[in-house]
């Protein structure tokens, strides 16, 4: 197990769309999730932005659901660096409960809970991840006491089969907290489509149901269409939408894509 370190440069940061193919961060696109708990989770890139130690960062919308009635909402900050990592620079949470609401979670790089909170990175590069072998890990936050957590690559050819379709040729990490080190899940991640499922150590699933409110041969159709335009915008493009069930090698796609850099 070896420690991925990428130094932290606000100077080297495109300012751009995040175009990684394993988290498509572009404007609009949006992943509903449900849970095996009786929740749902909606996630939505926003066009809104925010600069955080240095950095010019996309925010992305995160809502949970239990029925009609809000449970948490969540605006995380992510950034893309030149190499194709994406960073991780904090979220401003909210949970609702009985009798109030709190905001436990929050955390932002340079500012709070102190100045000693550091960037993380969510994604790496698919130049990193090339050259990656099963077991090394990186810090995806970095802010005790709020959350200190990590990721370790445990799989370049894990399947999975969610509401959304079935999938070969995933990245696959083991998460877990310094701080709770109970706390671990497994995530799954498909080049052009990003998380499409998490396991918790208990058993909670939660599954991708639809991406931009289409199912997967809606989205793989919307994929090719926008491809034979040119439509480099937009994170579904810049992703491989294509495999799924029979897809190649996670390396495979990964290296392809880092050529085209």
């Amino acid at each position: 197990m070896t420690q991925i370190n990428i130094p932290f440069d606000p100077h080297n940061f495109t300012g751009g769309p995040i175009t990684n193919p394993l988290m498509p961060l572009a404007v609009g696109n949006t992943w509903f999730y449900t849970v095996s708990d009786g929740t749902t989770d909606t996630v939505t890139v926003t066009d809104k932005t925010i600069n955080i130690d240095g950095v010019k960062c996309v925010v992305v919308s995160d809502v949970v659901k239990e029925g009609q009635k809000v449970t948490e909402t969540t605006n995380d900050y992510f950034a893309q660096d030149k190499a194709g990592n994406v960073w991780y620079l904090g979220e401003d949470t909210k949970t609702f409960q009985p009798g109030g609401s709190s905001k436990e979670g929050t955390w932002r790089a340079g500012v709070n809970p102190d100045a000693n909170a550091q960037p993380g990175i969510i994604m790496l590069a698919p130049t990193v991840l090339a050259e990656a072998n099963k077991g090394d890990f990186y810090f995806e936050e970095n802010a005790s006491p709020v959350a200190v957590d990590q990721a370790a690559l445990a799989d370049f050819k894990a399947s999975a089969s969610v509401p959304f379709g079935t999938f070969k040729g995933l990245l696959e990490t083991t998460n877990s907290s310094v701080l709770f080190p109970g706390d671990i899940e497994s995530k799954f991640y498909a080049p052009g489509f990003g998380s499409i499922l998490e396991v918790d150590a208990d058993g909670t699933r939660q599954e991708l149901v639809s991406f931009n409110g289409q199912t997967m041969a809606a989205a793989q159709n919307l994929v090719q269409a926008m491809a034979s335009f040119g439509d480099t915008q937009s994170g579904l493009a810049q992703g491989h939408a294509t495999h799924h069930s029979d897809n190649a090698s996670l390396h495979h796609v990964l290296a392809a894509d880092s050529h085209k850099a």
